[in-house]
């Protein structure tokens, strides 16, 4: 376990390298110096927004009546050990918490998240093609280091879209004939008690529309933000649609590249998508930096506020979850 974190954190400062290395110091300072911070108290309240929306999601899909603010604690402090924790390890905390909490079912909690994921997939895939059809794309495309980044990126995230779809039909439609077969395996009683949480959901479709229609606005607030730091950033071209590619690519490469906090990936491919737009390199990777440290320091800083007030160790939580998927699979 050690070597693949090793690994993965080598990988991330490779990427990070690669992304600053040969920066104009200079461009940074003059970026700076222009940047208007005053536009980072709107982006902040639209970041809080989208947060708030979530809370309100994973009520909707986990369909009982949790606290808000209980269910925000659990959901900020999973989102700090996603961003955090190496090799997505932090994705269990939440259904943990939602267990030792709430009494939620582990297997529950976990499809909830499961479902959470799918949607938001669905939603990259819709960007991506909004892109395709509304944005003006130099050249008619993005291409980044001889690739075509949202036609690879509609692939990737269709396929695993798919993927997702096809073995959740397989394992409602089947049913307890396959639950029979797989009650002998490891994990045999996860994948029941996981069914039993996808078809709580599925049996709500008024529910599972509300899902939908909150993960459109989740993610327009999001390009929102986007937008309101490119108009902070004089010299760059800060367009609503130019904000949803620069959005759009940025996400595909952070699905592609799932490094610790995204560190990374989010910058080389946020400042891609906006170097093809026409942007100076370097103010563009000036830019991909200052949004995602933005991001980064919002999520953290709300997740260690939650562990305070619950008085909870990260390092705790973490274990926990770990111990939890291990008898999810036993």
């Amino acid at each position: 376990m050690r070597l693949k974190i090793a690994a993965v954190l080598a990988v991330t400062i490779l990427c990070l390298g690669w992304v600053l290395w040969g920066i104009d110091p200079s461009v940074v300072a003059v970026s700076l110096g222009d940047f208007r911070w005053a536009y980072m108290l709107v982006v902040l309240a639209a970041y809080a927004g989208a947060h708030a929306l979530r809370v309100v999601r994973l009520r909707a899909i986990l369909g009982r009546h949790v606290p808000f603010v209980r269910l925000l604690s659990i959901l900020s402090i999973g989102y700090l050990a996603i961003n955090v924790v190496p090799l997505r390890m932090g994705e269990f905390v939440r259904p943990t918490l939602l267990a030792e909490k709430e009494g939620i079912p582990f297997g529950a909690g976990l499809a909830a998240i499961f479902v959470e994921r799918l949607v938001d997939m669905l939603m990259l895939l819709g960007m991506m093609l909004l892109v395709s059809f509304a944005v003006e794309l130099p050249a008619g495309r993005i291409v980044v280091e001889g690739i075509d980044v949202l036609q690879a990126g509609q692939k990737a995230v269709g396929s695993l879209v798919l993927v997702g779809v096809v073995g959740l039909a397989v394992l409602l439609l089947v049913g307890e004939p396959l639950l029979r077969l797989t009650d002998r395996l490891p994990g045999g009683g996860f994948l029941r008690r996981f069914r039993e949480g996808i078809l709580t959901l599925a049996r709500r479709p008024l529910a599972l529309g509300a899902v939908l229609g909150t993960s459109v606005v989740i993610w327009s607030v999001t390009v929102l933000a986007v937008y309101l730091t490119l108009l902070a950033f004089p010299g760059l071209p800060a367009t609503a649609g130019n904000a949803l590619l620069v959005w759009t690519v940025t996400l595909t490469g952070m699905t592609v590249v799932p490094t610790p906090g995204f560190f990374g990936g989010f910058e080389a491919s946020c400042s891609a998508g906006l170097v093809m737009l026409g942007a100076d390199a370097d103010r563009a990777r000036t830019f991909a930096v200052l949004l995602h440290l933005g991001q980064f320091g919002f999520t953290v800083g709300a997740g260690l506020f939650f562990l305070v007030w619950e008085g909870l160790s990260l390092r705790d939580v973490v274990g926990r979850s770990r111990v939890s998927a291990e008898r999810g699979a036993a």
